[in-house]
């Protein structure tokens, strides 16, 4: 095995997510895992969100009695700002209007890291998921240029955002509307991402999502692998996240046949170092 920690691992805590930590902690003892993350979800800053966290908070705590190589993270993904000034104004998503212009809207994530500190969150993923320059962007058909123009955005905050830790799943996409050939992807965007990972000392992640997912392709799989490589020789440490959801099995083992195959060997996938947790 490479692979000896898993970083993106979501619990009952988050909304999309049914994983018990007492499976995560049993699982990963079977899988003879060394440290293992609960990052779950933080999208807005509205109650429920907030509640959420600190439930989870809560639970690694009482967890790690037990499972004493559990850190607690979070995963935070970009919203805009008039929606994040509108629920910080009123405690609810209910009710916001997006605005009719100042597009695109200017980017920011749930919670400060004050705040997050304050809850024991000792790292933080910030990962893309959505469009958020401007309203009516879930709309058919998708803009695959616009897309990619705004993921890249997205990216480039989260690259140079002080409360993220680890860039998660660069280029995700929820329809894989780019999962065919990962050169549709321009390669001046990736230079200015991994230099923005670089500058700021940020860890990229190798998310099990691109290796199993059925939207992509070999071709896809293989120069996903390539960019996780090419992002690792320039010196951005790549960490491993399992993002499991419901059932905590053992990805590893499909991933780590792409990443051999890119030159990954034994060592080359980092942990987090005690001077980049909070």
């Amino acid at each position: 095995m490479i692979i000896h920690s898993d970083w993106h691992i979501h619990s009952e805590y988050s909304y999309d997510a049914l994983n018990p930590l007492s499976l995560i902690s049993e699982n990963a003892k079977a899988q003879g895992l060394r440290l293992v993350g609960i990052t779950d979800h933080a999208n807005y800053n509205d109650g429920k969100f907030l509640r959420d966290l600190r439930g989870s908070a809560a639970g690694v705590k009482e967890a790690q009695k037990k499972y004493p190589y559990m850190v607690l993270g979070v995963e935070l993904t970009p919203i805009a700002k008039p929606q994040f000034d509108y629920i910080k104004k009123t405690g609810t998503r209910v009710g916001y209007e997006a605005p009719t212009d100042g597009f695109p809207f200017d980017i920011e994530l749930a919670a400060s890291k004050a705040e997050l500190t304050a809850l024991g969150v000792r790292y933080a993923i910030g990962a893309s998921h959505w469009r958020v320059d401007r309203p009516g962007t879930s709309a058919q058909p998708v803009d695959l240029k616009a897309c990619i123009e705004e993921w890249y955005r997205q990216q480039m905050y989260l690259a140079c955002d002080e409360r993220v830790t680890i860039l998660g799943h660069p280029w995700y996409h929820g329809k894989g509307i780019w999962y065919e050939d990962f050169t549709v992807i321009p390669k001046g965007m990736n230079d200015d991402i991994a230099a923005a990972l670089k500058e700021n000392g940020k860890y990229v992640e190798c998310n099990s999502h691109f290796f199993h997912t059925t939207m992509a392709t070999e071709t896809f799989r293989r120069q996903y692998a390539e960019f996780l490589r090419g992002l690792f020789e320039m010196g951005i440490p790549v960490t491993y996240g399992s993002d499991a959801h419901n059932g905590y099995g053992d990805a590893r083992e499909k991933v780590e046949e792409y990443l051999s195959a890119a030159g990954f060997v034994d060592g080359d996938i980092a942990e987090l170092k005690e001077k980049d947790l909070w």
